[in-house]
């Protein structure tokens, strides 16, 4: 069940479900931008398997590949939590019943916001080690990437994964069901 399948009936979980609906979203794009990086990614290196032994493999391309590897990493990293397409135990706790449900719930939130919490308390070391330029990928001004470009979708990522945590207990805590995704058939 996606949050555009659910309904509030106060003010609260309608702006509750407003807010989910929103991260659902965001992590419907953040999924199209981890495709595209990959797509960008696949493709400079096929064009540098087949350009090398013509002798025309530019110099920047494998740099621009792990750009877009990086990228691709940091931007599934919320379109997965998002999208519901992390690890989950459902069967198990379904079996526990109702209340199994809730405490893992709570559980994997609470755990959720530990991670992301031990990461962005990290931000101000991270930025502060991303100083100068990724060798090698030159943008169309001749300038190299800076390496804060590196770690911007992953300081982003990892907010957003919290803030859909926090969303998710405020959810529960009004009475709205969680997201579930879709049931595996071999189950």
């Amino acid at each position: 069940m996606t949050p555009y399948e659910q309904h509030g009936e106060g003010p609260i979980q309608r702006t509750l479900l407003a807010l989910d609906r929103t991260s659902w979203t965001l992590g419907g794009v953040f999924l199209w931008m981890s495709n595209a990086c990959l797509l960008v990614m696949l493709s400079l290196t096929a064009a540098t398997i087949v350009l090398r032994p013509l002798g025309m493999a530019p110099y920047w391309m494998w740099p621009w590949t792990m750009v877009f590897f990086i990228w691709l990493s940091f931007f599934g990293f919320f379109a997965l939590y998002a999208r519901l397409k992390d690890v989950r135990i459902d069967f198990l706790a379904e079996r526990m019943g109702t209340w199994g449900m809730a405490v893992t719930r709570v559980i994997s939130n609470l755990a959720t916001l530990l991670v992301t919490g031990v990461l962005l308390s990290q931000v101000q070391t991270i930025v502060a080690t991303s100083r100068g330029v990724y060798d090698g990928a030159i943008l169309p001004d001749g300038f190299e990437l800076p390496r804060l470009a590196l770690s911007i979708p992953l300081i982003v990522s990892t907010a957003l994964i919290a803030i859909a945590a926090i969303i998710d207990l405020l959810k529960m805590a009004a009475g709205l069901p969680e997201n579930v995704g879709p049931q595996h058939p071999e189950l």
